[in-house]
């Protein structure tokens, strides 16, 4: 259930135990690649697995991970809105400049590939992947995971994949979406005992100087470090996603929608919501229609903050958090780094987990929310 990014801004540009903490660090582009990769920030012997992230503009959070035997390195979206695993594969036609731009699985190089063989098709919000399974071991922060089935992507079906820096995509949910008679990648972890606790944790940061601070993923456990004060649990409201309940959102006195899920989603940028929220909050926060999109002035005055009730506490979105500065051409303006879509639940963005430390427990089925600490440049 990938919603890339680039694709949404795009469209708003006005026109104890032998067990791993694996620590995963996510890189931005315009950072050389190493040719071996995470092998100076993987925490073997602990109960976790880190893997630290970089961004690209605060728009695209990637890592780094390897595929078969020797390893053929990839970057990679970690996304927790789909289920499923991909890369550009070495049989893609010359013909299809998004394959051909990126780094290529090539099955023929690995001792450990198994084929599989079936067909898929992926549709995105802006076009989709075509290709056929394989089977191979996955290299990740020190960690070795053997029996992931992954996509071989052949075409991929918009041209926005053309600069996009990851290669692929590693799908953290919870399986509802997978392929079927497959099992995803963190089902697959936490089978294989590769950390203590069948849990992950998402932490972003906010650069606009330093691309190459992203964050990081934590595999098997979370960063006490990394947010203020303590984790407020609540369950997921559908046990084949990691959503929550939102019991309310307002602007200061004013009541702007009740009770909806929402989607934590890292493969998003932006936050979501059905068109009727979407307008009505916009109204209240005084945006106003210009040519198709809601703008407001750069100058305005001090803007308010949303709140969003979630467990029965409040979180809260500052202006700097919901707010764009774009050029349309003849002036700065801002826009609202929030989007409609056709569904009747949000979707929470990077725009939310710059701002909340995020945690995933599979077992407990439960997602746990903090402020971020904000690493200061």
């Amino acid at each position: 259930m990938l919603r890339i990014q680039f694709l949404i801004l795009v469209g708003l540009t006005l026109s104890s135990s032998n067990k791993h903490n694996l620590r995963v660090p996510l890189y931005s582009r315009g950072i050389p690649i190493p040719s071996v990769f995470l092998s100076g920030n993987s925490s073997v012997g602990l109960e976790r697995i880190h893997l630290l992230l970089q961004n690209r503009q605060n728009v695209e959070y990637f890592g780094h991970i390897s595929m078969g035997t020797p390893r053929q390195n990839f970057t990679v979206i970690f996304d927790t809105g789909s289920s499923n695993t991909w890369f550009p594969s070495s049989n893609c036609p010359k013909s299809n400049v998004a394959c051909q731009m990126h780094r290529r699985y090539d099955s023929s190089r690995s001792s450990t590939y198994v084929p599989d063989g079936r067909n898929f098709t992926l549709w995105y919000g802006s076009g989709n992947v075509l290709g056929y399974l394989s089977q191979d071991t996955v290299h990740f922060a020190g960690a070795k995971l053997p029996g992931l089935i992954f996509g071989e992507t052949l075409i991929q079906q918009n041209f926005e994949f053309n600069s996009v820096t990851f290669d692929g995509l590693v799908g953290l949910g919870l399986g509802v979406l997978a392929w079927k008679n497959t099992t995803p990648f963190l089902r697959l972890l936490c089978s294989q005992n590769l950390v203590e606790k069948c849990m992950f944790s998402v932490y972003l940061q906010q650069s606009s100087t330093n691309e190459s601070k992203g964050g990081e993923i934590i595999f098997g456990g979370f960063d006490k470090s990394r947010f203020k004060g303590n984790l407020h649990f609540v369950p997921i409201t559908n046990s084949n996603y990691w959503k929550l309940k939102i019991s309310q959102v307002s602007v200061k006195s004013k009541h702007i929608c009740g009770e909806m899920d929402a989607l934590l989603d890292t493969g998003t940028s932006l936050i979501l919501m059905p068109q009727k929220t979407y307008d009505d909050l916009l109204k209240v926060l005084s945006f106003e229609m210009e040519g198709g999109n809601y703008l407001l002035s750069c100058h305005s005055n001090i803007m308010p903050v949303v709140q969003l009730m979630i467990g029965g506490k409040a979180f809260f979105l500052t202006p700097d958090d919901y707010l764009m500065e774009v050029n349309d051409g003849t002036r700065n303006v801002c826009i609202p780094s929030f989007a409609p879509i056709k569904k009747n639940f949000w979707v929470l963005g990077d725009i939310f987990l710059w701002r909340y430390y995020t945690v995933y427990d599979a077992t407990a089925q439960k997602i746990g929310l903090a402020e971020a600490v904000i690493d200061i440049e």
